[in-house]
């Protein structure tokens, strides 16, 4: 064999092992299957008291929300979810994720993927393997998106979902958290334990469109990036962990947040299911190997970034959410209440006696309530 040959072969085989550690290597159902999925997992699965999703009772807008007990069929896993929530999980091991949302509203919920190791380091990767997509497995790295930085994967989430449900088919019938057309707002450096490993360790907030419900939501979003497999010095692999998020329609974040937080922290992991975290290098290299308390210091820093954001940005998130709905945010001059009412309140005299536009300020507070015609 030819010097070329022997390099495409120990590359082959390089990319087979990868595909091994990605838990993937198996054709399975393909995005627009995935999709389907997701609408008829929202339709029907099975709720947190066993109840079908359509049964569910209206969610309360406020955080106030009385949390119920969920147990895995599978015995992996326990949670505390909103009453009338809807729970869906799939994958195996460290490639497991949880997602459970409202189901009349999906935009409100919580997920999280423990790890990932289908990611690209570089452009010049996602070029290599796209040039040889057509030998074999090649062709399933050539579909990998490419993550520098904890914010690539969510700007690429679709197509990193797709990816997963095409290639992995432990996801079968997993409802994907839908997160498209994702803004970046604010990042910060999230100082969990696993920083000493990370690339890239960071609390994100952002708004996204829910390509199903054509809803636009809000989130806080963590991921901890790592280096993974290098075949040579500009081609390899990226991992990253801790893949969770917080979300709500756009709005109304600030009323969910601590409840959202309490849901994520919430997750408890078999015994038998947090011992595949001890396996794990980069974990134990961080000291950190219990599931639960990984989820844990994420839930705490979901609520301490909610209370230090920067509160410029919910102006902005907010004046766009009251447009959408048909709403302008008002303020009641006696009493400080903030109201959202309909466009063209303030034209009238008589309320202008009343009420007055709402400043900047009054956004990062949660609203008193609705004024309809």
């Amino acid at each position: 064999m030819n010097k070329l040959g022997k390099t495409a072969a120990k590359l082959a085989a390089a990319a087979i092992a990868a595909a091994a550690l990605c838990g993937c290597g198996q054709e399975g159902p393909n995005a627009a299957e995935a999709r389907e999925w997701h609408r008829q997992r929202l339709a029907g699965m099975t709720g947190a008291k066993g109840g079908r999703a359509g049964a569910a009772a209206p969610a309360p807008r406020r955080a106030d929300a009385s949390l119920v007990a969920f147990r895995d069929p599978k015995g992996n896993f326990t949670m505390q979810v909103p009453k009338g929530w809807v729970v869906s999980s799939g994958g195996f091991d460290l490639l497991h994720w949880i997602h459970a949302c409202d189901p009349k509203r999906p935009e409100l919920g919580v997920f999280t993927l423990l790890k990932t190791e289908c990611l690209l380091m570089n452009r010049a990767s996602k070029q290599f393997y796209w040039d040889k997509r057509g030998f074999g497995l090649y062709a399933m790295f050539a579909d990998m998106i490419v993550a520098e930085k904890v914010e690539d994967l969510y700007a690429q989430f679709p197509a990193f979902c797709a990816f997963a449900a095409k290639w992995e088919k432990s996801y079968a019938g997993f409802a994907f958290p839908q997160i498209a057309d994702f803004e970046l707002l604010e990042k910060r450096p999230a100082r969990t334990a696993m920083s000493r490993v990370a690339l890239d360790d960071a609390l994100l907030r952002g708004t996204f469109t829910d390509p199903l419900t054509k809803r636009r939501g809000e989130g806080l979003f963590t991921g901890t990036l790592c280096r993974g497999i290098v075949l040579t010095g500009n081609v390899g692999c990226n991992i990253m962990y801790n893949i969770s998020g917080v979300t709500a329609p756009e709005g109304e974040l600030g009323d969910w947040a601590a409840t959202l937080a309490k849901v994520l922290g919430s997750v408890r992991y078999s015994e038998a299911f947090e011992a595949t975290a001890a396996r794990d290098a980069q974990i134990r290299a961080a000291g950190n190997a219990k599931l639960a308390q990984t989820l844990q210091e994420t839930s705490d820093l979901v609520v301490r970034g909610w209370e230090e954001r920067q509160k410029g940005f919910d102006a902005r998130v907010g004046r766009r959410s009251d447009a959408t709905l048909g709403y302008e945010r008002v303020v009641e001059k006696d009493s400080g209440r903030v109201y959202r009412a309909y466009n063209g309140f303030l034209d009238a005299s008589e309320n202008q006696r009343r009420f007055e536009a709402a400043p900047d300020e009054a956004y990062s507070r949660p609203i008193d309530g609705t004024i309809d015609r």
